[in-house]
């Protein structure tokens, strides 16, 4: 007896609200400090408000709602210590997981990362604007997937929403798109050669050079007082 296809659970409305609110947080669709109104959202997307209520609740655990009990609910805002403190974070994160990454699987953290290379080179190339913060968010996740440290993945999850909201809200003709390049090659370039702390350097470097970007964007704003 042959086993029988698998057949996939179909996604619940709750799940499907809580997809359809980050990408348009992320993508800018809401802007960062705005409020958010649950009936809008329920018209908008064609269900009731108890999917969308619920949805808004987990998007708060990803950082991306703030939730102010007789006030409402909000878009993330983050100021500029924010800012600071996220990649902060990030650089600790990013440069112990490809240690890790790098010790559990060398060759498949290449060939991933070299792939990634080539399809942002093309998706430039062609003007591929909405694809680049994408693939900049692969190329990072790549590096943290592949660190085989479940407690490295989960604390990354904190702020990895965030900072691709941030990444989304850079101006297309930002310099900061060629210098992710150029930094993404350079990077993989000292893994090859086995350079792993001068690849940690760089890789620390290129996520403080992130951060000014995002300030200098003047798209980040102070924190809604509690």
């Amino acid at each position: 007896m042959t086993s029988a296809t698998k057949i996939e659970r179909p996604k619940s409305l709750t799940d499907m609200a809580v997809e359809r609110i980050r990408a348009a947080i992320v993508e800018g669709k809401l802007s960062l400090g705005g409020q958010i109104s649950e009936a809008a959202l329920a018209l908008e997307l064609g269900i009731s408000k108890t999917p969308v209520r619920e949805a808004l609740l987990r998007l708060r655990a990803d950082g991306l709602v703030d939730i102010h009990p007789q006030r409402g609910t909000y878009v993330f805002r983050v100021g500029a210590e924010d800012v600071a403190q996220i990649c902060r974070f990030r650089e600790i994160l990013e440069a112990a997981a490809l240690a890790e990454a790098l010790a559990a699987d060398r060759k498949g953290l290449i060939a991933a990362l070299e792939k990634n290379l080539r399809t942002m080179k093309e998706a430039h190339r062609s003007a591929g604007a909405r694809a680049l913060p994408e693939l900049d968010a692969e190329f990072h996740g790549i590096i943290v997937q592949r660190s085989n440290n479940a407690y490295l993945r989960d604390a990354y999850r904190l702020i990895e929403h965030k900072i691709h909201a941030l990444r989304w809200r850079l101006p297309a003709n930002s310099e900061q798109i060629g210098h992710c390049q150029a930094n993404h090659a350079i990077i993989v370039k000292q893994i090859r050669e086995g350079k792993l702390g001068q690849a940690q350097t760089i890789l620390k470097r290129h996520i403080r050079d992130t951060q000014d970007a995002y300030l200098e964007a003047g798209r980040v704003t102070s924190a809604i007082p509690a």
